[in-house]
């Protein structure tokens, strides 16, 4: 059947819009480039990724942009604090932000538009707005968008107007807007901002709103009634609200022929945390205490900075706000990675439909060590099928033709995958028949006779899913290099005294003196390092 998905617009699943024969246009919101991303931030690049891949796996050309906010109040004021220029900021960021979702296996956009680049565009839209009556300027040189203009203000996140507040924008700035709900098109320039966050426009130096940003940038490289506008939950009101309101007031068509919204990963910090009853009563009492906040760890310090004259309360208190914190700081993708393999933290997005929650889960030992149980699970699953895809070439270079037919196993599970994924990009779905042809190889692998047709279906295969997935798709030794690596720091090894160990080994083997051979192997095992001998002699890798 043709793709389908769940369109945020219609609230109906429906056939993916088309708008021009053997082609798709996606636009996704990427980034505010201000500092390093979270997990959460990396759902996006990852859903939409496997999107375009699955598409393309169909034949289509994809066009898929995804921007970059380099310009807005958060990079202003980190230039501010640190003393650069807003650009360099965002340049730093950027080059962040490419390595970490590149380290989860995501490909390049066709376009990745900046903001800062598309200055010229953006005034044209806010003129063309201020021109149809649906935004004004005022005195202080600020421009905002008319709300009261757009009949149908309010019908992608389903809120109504008379109940909808400003806060959930960022056009707050400015005193003279005709109606709470307005929101900036172009802020004015402050005299405390630096040269680097201002250009010149028919209002005065400044810089554009969040909101209108997208929309002149899809409309740039995209055009008016692309195929799917995409992104998190949270952008759904205002951003994208605010998006349609501009973009099809100023160019009188639909901005998307669909609207794709991923959930969130959630942050559940009673999960693996053996709270006493104590501190779930106080938990319990108050769900604002489950959210992570920047104000988290001052209010952390701020308890233990009473010490003993902490009330039964506040103990229990300084136990939340210790945990909250430690969740903080490994859900920065960039910290997590130092723990987790990127194939790893991808495969463990995967594993969920992408319009679900997605629980991160933390364990920590009384000593202080942290553990992530579910995605150290999925870096074995990963692990397992580089084995399996070694496995199985070393198998089918010895593999000799039987002449009969093929079974039909491979193929029938290719198409359940391509069906899981066709249906509303069900990921999770399409990871149950990738998963039995790892283990239809590993039995292969294992038996003393494989048809050599059999094996070449699902190498076939097996390329199909890993491609379409990005999981297992690249390089096996260098996956195996890069984990053991990582381990081996992490347990503070030593490279060279393992090499050395494993050259002992080989020559006690060599002189037939299998005890001592044996001994090195233990002490080895011991150290979490697996010895693998072959034709070509012993490799190793930490487990």
């Amino acid at each position: 059947m043709a793709p389908r998905i769940h369109d945020s617009l219609t609230d109906a699943t429906i056939p993916i819009p088309r708008r021009k024969p053997g082609e798709r246009s996606i636009y996704v919101c990427g980034p505010t480039v201000y500092g390093y991303i979270h997990v959460g931030n990396a759902r996006p690049p990852v859903v939409f990724d496997v999107l375009v891949r699955h598409l393309e796996g169909q034949g289509d050309r994809v066009l898929y942009a995804r921007n970059y906010t380099d310009v807005d109040d958060k990079i202003i004021a980190v230039a501010i604090e640190a003393g650069e220029d807003p650009r360099a900021v965002a340049e730093r960021f950027v080059s962040a932000y490419r390595e970490d979702v590149g380290a989860l296996g995501c490909r390049p956009p066709t376009v990745e538009p900046r903001v800062s680049t598309t200055i010229p565009g953006i005034v044209a839209i806010v003129q063309k707005l201020i021109d149809g009556g649906h935004a004004y300027v005022t005195e202080a040189g600020d421009v905002y968008y008319d709300v009261a203009t757009f009949a149908e203000y309010g019908k992608l996140s389903k809120r109504r107007l008379d109940v909808q507040k400003a806060e959930y924008g960022r056009g707050k700035s400015g005193e003279a807007k005709r109606n709470e709900q307005d929101f900036a098109l172009w802020k004015s320039a402050k005299p405390h901002e630096p040269a680097g966050a201002r250009w010149p426009s028919p209002w005065g130096d400044g810089r554009p709103g969040w909101h209108i940003e997208c929309s002149a940038m899809s409309h740039e490289h995209l055009g008016d009634g692309f195929d799917v506008h995409g992104g998190g939950m949270d952008l759904k009101f205002p951003h994208h609200e605010n998006e349609i309101a501009q973009s099809e007031a100023a160019y009188g068509a639909p901005m998307a022929g669909a609207w794709m919204h991923n959930g969130f990963i959630e942050m559940d910090i009673e999960k693996n945390a053996a709270f006493p009853e104590d501190v779930l009563t106080v938990l319990h009492a108050d769900p604002d205490l489950r959210k992570i906040s920047k104000s988290d760890r001052p209010k952390l310090e701020a308890l233990l900075a009473k010490g003993e004259a902490r009330s039964a309360e506040e103990r229990a208190l300084t136990q939340i706000y210790a945990r909250k914190v430690r969740f903080a700081e490994w859900f920065q993708l960039r910290r997590l990675r130092t723990r987790v393999d990127g194939e790893a933290i991808r495969y463990w997005i995967l594993g969920t439909h992408y319009r679900s929650p997605l629980a991160f889960d933390l364990a920590e030992t009384p000593d202080g060590a942290v553990s992530f149980p579910a995605l150290e699970q999925a870096e074995r699953r990963v692990e397992y099928f580089h084995d399996t895809r070694q496995k199985l070439a070393a198998k089918l270079a010895t593999a000799r033709v039987s002449g009969a037919t093929p079974g039909k196993l491979a193929g029938e599970l290719v198409q359940a995958f391509d069906a899981a994924l066709d249906d509303d990009l069900n990921t999770a779905g399409a990871l149950d028949p990738m998963n039995r042809l790892f283990a239809r190889a590993n039995e292969l692998c294992d038996a003393k006779k494989a048809p050599r047709d059999d094996l070449e279906a699902l190498v076939q295969a097996i390329a199909h899913v890993t491609a379409i997935t990005g999981v297992a798709e690249g390089d096996s030794d260098a996956f195996f290099a890069r984990v053991t690596a990582r381990r081996v720091e992490a347990r503070g090894l030593d490279r060279a005294a393992i090499e050395a160990l494993v050259v002992e080994r080989t020559e006690a083997r060599k002189e037939k003196d299998f005890a001592r051979a044996d001994r090195v192997r233990e002490d080895l095992v011991a150290k979490g390092i697996e010895l693998r001998d072959g034709p070509s002699g012993t490799t190793w890798r930490a487990v």
